[in-house]
Protein backbone atom coordinates (compact mmCIF):
# COMPACT_ATOMS: atom_id res chain seq x y z
CA UNK A 1 0.00 0.00 0.00
CA UNK A 2 1.24 3.38 -0.92
CA UNK A 3 0.38 5.67 2.05
CA UNK A 4 -0.01 8.59 -0.51
CA UNK A 5 -0.47 9.67 -4.22
CA UNK A 6 2.94 11.19 -4.55
CA UNK A 7 5.98 9.48 -6.57
CA UNK A 8 9.44 10.51 -6.72
CA UNK A 9 11.14 10.15 -10.06
CA UNK A 10 14.99 10.56 -9.91
CA UNK A 11 16.15 9.69 -13.25
CA UNK A 12 19.74 11.53 -12.80
CA UNK A 13 21.48 10.94 -9.77
CA UNK A 14 22.86 7.45 -10.14
CA UNK A 15 26.87 7.53 -11.15
CA UNK A 16 27.44 3.96 -12.11
CA UNK A 17 28.30 2.47 -15.57
CA UNK A 18 28.28 -1.29 -15.97
CA UNK A 19 31.35 -2.96 -16.53
CA UNK A 20 30.12 -3.73 -20.37
CA UNK A 21 29.12 -0.36 -21.20
CA UNK A 22 32.45 1.01 -20.68
CA UNK A 23 33.67 -0.32 -23.94
CA UNK A 24 31.34 2.13 -25.87
CA UNK A 25 32.73 4.88 -24.98
CA UNK A 26 35.65 6.84 -27.07
CA UNK A 27 36.48 9.21 -25.00
CA UNK A 28 39.66 8.38 -21.85
CA UNK A 29 38.71 8.13 -18.83
CA UNK A 30 39.19 11.63 -17.18
CA UNK A 31 36.75 13.11 -20.00
CA UNK A 32 34.65 10.45 -19.36
CA UNK A 33 34.83 11.48 -15.12
CA UNK A 34 34.31 15.27 -16.11
CA UNK A 35 31.28 14.32 -18.00
CA UNK A 36 30.02 12.43 -14.66
CA UNK A 37 30.48 15.36 -12.73
CA UNK A 38 28.85 17.87 -15.08
CA UNK A 39 25.76 15.55 -16.09
CA UNK A 40 24.86 13.96 -12.72
CA UNK A 41 22.55 15.30 -10.54
CA UNK A 42 24.52 14.45 -7.56
CA UNK A 43 22.74 13.93 -4.25
CA UNK A 44 19.34 14.49 -5.47
CA UNK A 45 18.22 11.12 -4.19
CA UNK A 46 19.10 12.61 -0.48
CA UNK A 47 18.22 15.91 -1.23
CA UNK A 48 14.55 14.71 -2.05
CA UNK A 49 14.16 11.42 -1.10
CA UNK A 50 15.70 11.25 2.25
CA UNK A 51 12.84 9.86 4.85
CA UNK A 52 10.66 9.06 1.94
CA UNK A 53 8.95 5.53 1.81
CA UNK A 54 11.22 3.88 -0.67
CA UNK A 55 8.27 2.12 -2.47
CA UNK A 56 7.27 5.56 -3.81
CA UNK A 57 10.74 6.38 -5.64
CA UNK A 58 11.53 5.59 -9.27
CA UNK A 59 15.21 6.08 -9.79
CA UNK A 60 17.17 5.15 -12.64
CA UNK A 61 19.58 2.43 -11.86
CA UNK A 62 22.68 3.55 -14.13
CA UNK A 63 23.99 7.19 -15.13
CA UNK A 64 22.78 9.20 -17.43
CA UNK A 65 25.84 8.67 -19.46
CA UNK A 66 24.76 4.89 -20.06
CA UNK A 67 20.88 6.25 -21.10
CA UNK A 68 18.80 8.71 -20.08
CA UNK A 69 15.52 7.52 -19.04
CA UNK A 70 14.35 11.25 -18.68
CA UNK A 71 14.36 11.46 -22.63
CA UNK A 72 12.23 10.05 -25.22
CA UNK A 73 12.81 6.92 -26.97
CA UNK A 74 12.68 8.10 -30.35
CA UNK A 75 15.15 10.61 -30.88
CA UNK A 76 12.39 11.97 -33.57
CA UNK A 77 10.69 13.21 -30.42
CA UNK A 78 12.97 14.13 -28.60
CA UNK A 79 14.11 17.72 -28.78
CA UNK A 80 17.76 17.33 -26.53
CA UNK A 81 18.66 14.32 -29.35
CA UNK A 82 19.89 17.36 -31.82
CA UNK A 83 22.66 18.03 -29.07
CA UNK A 84 23.48 13.89 -28.89
CA UNK A 85 21.81 14.08 -26.07
CA UNK A 86 19.07 11.70 -26.68
CA UNK A 87 18.00 8.73 -24.66
CA UNK A 88 21.58 7.07 -25.51
CA UNK A 89 24.13 10.13 -25.70
CA UNK A 90 26.72 9.92 -28.47
CA UNK A 91 27.84 13.74 -27.56
CA UNK A 92 29.49 15.39 -24.45
CA UNK A 93 27.72 17.96 -23.05
CA UNK A 94 30.50 20.29 -24.96
CA UNK A 95 29.28 18.53 -28.26
CA UNK A 96 32.23 15.84 -28.92
CA UNK A 97 32.30 12.57 -30.04
CA UNK A 98 30.95 10.32 -26.80
CA UNK A 99 30.16 6.60 -28.12
CA UNK A 100 29.67 5.55 -31.47
CA UNK A 101 26.86 3.44 -30.93
CA UNK A 102 24.59 0.44 -33.59
CA UNK A 103 21.16 0.75 -33.51
CA UNK A 104 21.60 -3.00 -32.31
CA UNK A 105 24.01 -1.82 -29.15
CA UNK A 106 21.50 1.60 -28.64
CA UNK A 107 18.42 -1.07 -28.37
CA UNK A 108 20.51 -3.41 -25.78
CA UNK A 109 20.69 -0.54 -23.88
CA UNK A 110 17.27 0.74 -24.23
CA UNK A 111 16.04 -2.72 -23.42
CA UNK A 112 18.35 -3.68 -20.59
CA UNK A 113 17.98 -0.20 -18.90
CA UNK A 114 15.41 2.06 -20.15
CA UNK A 115 12.40 0.01 -20.72
CA UNK A 116 12.60 -1.54 -16.99
CA UNK A 117 12.68 2.01 -15.40
CA UNK A 118 9.22 3.58 -17.59
CA UNK A 119 7.84 -0.12 -16.51
CA UNK A 120 8.12 0.41 -13.08
CA UNK A 121 6.90 3.82 -13.21
CA UNK A 122 4.01 3.14 -14.91
CA UNK A 123 3.46 -0.04 -12.73
CA UNK A 124 3.58 2.84 -9.51
CA UNK A 125 1.65 5.23 -11.15
CA UNK A 126 -1.07 2.47 -11.51
CA UNK A 127 -0.80 1.71 -7.79
CA UNK A 128 -1.41 5.32 -6.98
CA UNK A 129 -4.28 5.47 -9.31
CA UNK A 130 -6.33 2.53 -7.96
CA UNK A 131 -5.35 3.06 -4.53
CA UNK A 132 -6.30 7.18 -4.38
CA UNK A 133 -7.86 8.12 -8.04
CA UNK A 134 -4.99 10.37 -8.66
CA UNK A 135 -0.84 10.72 -8.65
CA UNK A 136 1.36 13.53 -8.57
CA UNK A 137 5.08 13.29 -9.60
CA UNK A 138 8.09 14.93 -7.83
CA UNK A 139 10.84 14.74 -11.38
CA UNK A 140 13.48 15.80 -9.29
CA UNK A 141 16.84 17.44 -11.01
CA UNK A 142 19.55 19.58 -10.68
CA UNK A 143 21.43 21.72 -12.99
CA UNK A 144 24.80 23.48 -12.93
CA UNK A 145 25.47 27.31 -12.87
CA UNK A 146 27.56 26.68 -16.31
CA UNK A 147 24.51 26.59 -19.24
CA UNK A 148 23.93 23.15 -20.25
CA UNK A 149 23.34 22.80 -24.09
CA UNK A 150 19.85 21.58 -23.79
CA UNK A 151 18.85 24.19 -21.66
CA UNK A 152 15.82 26.65 -23.25
CA UNK A 153 17.09 29.42 -21.58
CA UNK A 154 20.83 30.23 -20.34
CA UNK A 155 20.11 33.69 -19.30
CA UNK A 156 20.59 34.60 -15.47
CA UNK A 157 19.56 31.57 -13.54
CA UNK A 158 17.41 30.64 -10.79
CA UNK A 159 17.69 29.16 -7.69
CA UNK A 160 15.11 26.74 -8.17
CA UNK A 161 13.24 25.80 -11.82
CA UNK A 162 9.79 24.71 -12.43
CA UNK A 163 8.67 22.67 -15.00
CA UNK A 164 5.11 22.19 -16.54
CA UNK A 165 3.59 19.80 -18.75
CA UNK A 166 0.16 21.60 -20.29
CA UNK A 167 -1.52 18.68 -19.64
CA UNK A 168 -0.38 17.12 -16.54
CA UNK A 169 0.50 20.29 -14.67
CA UNK A 170 -2.75 21.61 -13.55
CA UNK A 171 -2.39 25.56 -13.14
CA UNK A 172 -3.24 25.12 -9.35
CA UNK A 173 -0.20 22.58 -8.83
CA UNK A 174 1.46 25.35 -10.62
CA UNK A 175 0.67 27.72 -8.49
CA UNK A 176 1.29 25.79 -4.98
CA UNK A 177 4.94 24.64 -6.35
CA UNK A 178 5.33 28.56 -7.15
CA UNK A 179 4.43 30.15 -3.80
CA UNK A 180 6.40 27.59 -1.86
CA UNK A 181 9.31 28.73 -2.96
CA UNK A 182 8.57 32.16 -3.55
CA UNK A 183 7.35 32.84 -0.33
CA UNK A 184 10.54 31.03 0.70
CA UNK A 185 12.52 33.65 -0.60
CA UNK A 186 13.94 31.78 -3.64
CA UNK A 187 14.44 33.28 -7.17
CA UNK A 188 12.10 30.77 -9.46
CA UNK A 189 12.04 30.36 -13.13
CA UNK A 190 8.96 28.68 -14.92
CA UNK A 191 10.16 26.13 -17.69
CA UNK A 192 13.64 27.89 -17.59
CA UNK A 193 16.64 26.98 -17.14
CA UNK A 194 14.82 24.12 -18.32
CA UNK A 195 10.89 23.00 -19.42
CA UNK A 196 8.38 20.07 -19.12
CA UNK A 197 8.12 17.23 -16.32
CA UNK A 198 8.65 13.41 -17.03
CA UNK A 199 5.18 11.94 -17.10
CA UNK A 200 4.94 7.74 -17.10
CA UNK A 201 4.36 6.47 -20.53
CA UNK A 202 1.15 4.53 -20.08
CA UNK A 203 -0.72 8.00 -19.39
CA UNK A 204 1.02 10.86 -21.21
CA UNK A 205 -1.25 12.63 -23.21
CA UNK A 206 -3.69 10.24 -22.12
CA UNK A 207 -5.05 10.77 -18.74
CA UNK A 208 -5.18 14.04 -16.04
CA UNK A 209 -5.35 12.18 -13.27
CA UNK A 210 -1.64 11.63 -13.26
CA UNK A 211 0.06 15.18 -12.78
CA UNK A 212 3.88 15.68 -12.79
CA UNK A 213 5.92 18.50 -12.05
CA UNK A 214 9.55 18.71 -12.49
CA UNK A 215 11.97 20.87 -9.82
CA UNK A 216 15.36 21.67 -10.69
CA UNK A 217 17.41 23.02 -7.67
CA UNK A 218 20.55 24.71 -8.52
CA UNK A 219 23.95 23.00 -7.50
CA UNK A 220 26.47 25.68 -5.89
CA UNK A 221 24.40 26.13 -2.52
CA UNK A 222 24.75 22.46 -1.64
CA UNK A 223 27.52 21.39 -4.06
CA UNK A 224 30.76 21.99 -4.81
CA UNK A 225 30.46 21.80 -8.72
CA UNK A 226 34.71 21.30 -9.33
CA UNK A 227 34.63 17.88 -6.82
CA UNK A 228 31.10 17.28 -6.59
CA UNK A 229 31.60 17.39 -3.02
CA UNK A 230 28.43 18.57 -0.38
CA UNK A 231 28.64 22.18 0.70
CA UNK A 232 27.91 23.44 4.78
CA UNK A 233 24.55 24.32 2.76
CA UNK A 234 23.38 20.96 1.94
CA UNK A 235 21.24 20.44 4.99
CA UNK A 236 19.79 23.60 4.47
CA UNK A 237 18.86 22.73 0.72
CA UNK A 238 17.98 19.14 1.63
CA UNK A 239 15.41 20.97 4.68
CA UNK A 240 13.43 22.77 1.85
CA UNK A 241 12.78 20.35 -0.37
CA UNK A 242 11.62 17.87 2.60
CA UNK A 243 9.41 20.76 3.99
CA UNK A 244 8.06 21.10 -0.23
CA UNK A 245 7.60 16.95 -0.46
CA UNK A 246 5.58 16.97 2.75
CA UNK A 247 3.41 19.82 1.47
CA UNK A 248 2.72 18.41 -1.79
CA UNK A 249 2.30 14.94 -0.12
CA UNK A 250 -0.98 16.75 2.20
CA UNK A 251 -2.03 18.61 -1.41
CA UNK A 252 -2.04 15.66 -3.46
CA UNK A 253 -4.17 13.39 -0.68
CA UNK A 254 -6.30 16.58 -0.03
CA UNK A 255 -7.46 17.30 -3.69
CA UNK A 256 -9.70 14.97 -5.66
CA UNK A 257 -9.10 12.50 -9.05
CA UNK A 258 -9.14 15.36 -11.44
CA UNK A 259 -6.94 17.53 -9.35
Amino acid sequence: MLRSPLLLHIPHASTRIPDDAFGDFVVDRDTLDAELLRLTDRFTDALYGDGFPSAQIVAADVSRLVVDVERFADDAHEPCAVHGMGAVYVRTSSGAPLRAISETRRAQLMNEYYWPHHQRLDAMAARALEQFGRCVIIDAHSFPVVPMPTQVDVGDPPEIGIGTDAMHTSAELAEVVHTFFTDRGFRVGVNRPFAGALVPNAYYGLDRRVQSVMIEVRRDPYMDERTGERLPGFADVQRVLTEFRALLETWSLARGSNA
